[in-house]
């Protein structure tokens, strides 16, 4: 069932990518202009009317504040205690690290770069990276691999890493953390993912089990955009992450992976 709901959840993803939904309408309706004019006129008209919109305007940003404003990011030195640092995947090219024998990083290195300085501000808890591989046929070298090389160059010893491999999306990163972990209850552990990920993050770790502590990296949103600028591909981009994560927020509610539709901190 789990591996049903995998692939539905990459096609569905591919499906509502809304640069890719935009480009295929204006081609739908160019061809469309040869039997139905009418509807191709007003079918051109409308993709081109939201290409420029989301062209010119920071939509994505837009949408991206409130993922990013969901959890505060607590000082490292307002912690008082700190049993253990979860990382997610996301930042790295396997692929890309595994035919060129380099560390490949991409869009959110954050996450590793955070890690770095958490491991060394505190230095004796383990860490575990939950960065397996999203690829719906299991051939993608994985992201765990990918990083295992320079974890000493980055200053972290070796001995204090797990590294799980197996998950393919944020459901089973809180699962297989869980499997090979088995925190103790009480157990303060630090979640550290992109701050446009912490809700649907902390979501899946809060349903399976976990109630770790919201350590977001990687911000996008600066609150300080100037617009109008023209930069399709950034301004589409940003939208494309957006759409992603709502999308993701809503299908892990339906699937039971949350209980929560937009899971935010706890009220005491």
């Amino acid at each position: 069932m789990n591996d049903l709901l995998f692939i539905a959840s990459k096609l569905a993803h591919v499906l509502v990518e809304p640069d890719s939904l935009m480009v295929l309408a204006l081609a739908f309706g160019a061809l469309s202009l040869w039997r139905w004019p009418r509807f191709g006129r007003w079918l051109v008209s409308v993709s081109v009317a939201v290409l420029l919109v989301g062209s010119f305007l920071p939509v994505g940003i837009w949408l991206l504040a409130p993922l990013e404003n969901r959890f505060a990011r607590p000082a490292p030195g307002a912690l008082a205690r700190v049993d253990g640092i979860i990382v997610l995947g996301g930042a790295a090219q396997p692929d890309i690290a595994e035919a060129r024998q380099a560390l490949a990083l991409n869009r959110h290195a954050e996450r590793i770069a955070e890690m770095a300085m958490l491991a060394r501000h505190f230095p004796d808890i383990p860490i575990i990276v939950a960065a397996g591989s999203g690829d719906v046929r299991g051939e993608r070298a994985t992201e765990a691999a990918a990083i295992a090389p320079y974890l000493e160059a980055l200053g972290i010893a070796p001995s204090r890493v797990t590294l799980e491999a197996v998950s393919r999306n944020t459901f089973e990163n809180a699962v297989e953390s869980w499997r090979r972990i088995g925190p103790e209850p009480g157990g303060r552990w630090l979640l550290v993912t992109s701050a446009f990920h912490m809700p649907r993050a902390m979501g899946v770790f809060r349903a399976a089990g976990w109630d770790p502590v919201p350590y977001p990296v990687d911000y996008l949103v600066s609150g300080q955009e100037r617009w109008p600028v023209l930069a399709p591909a950034a301004r589409w981009l940003d939208l494309r992450l957006a759409v992603h994560e709502y999308a993701g927020l809503l299908g892990y509610y339906l699937a039971g992976y949350s209980n929560t539709l937009f899971p935010g901190p706890r009220k005491d």
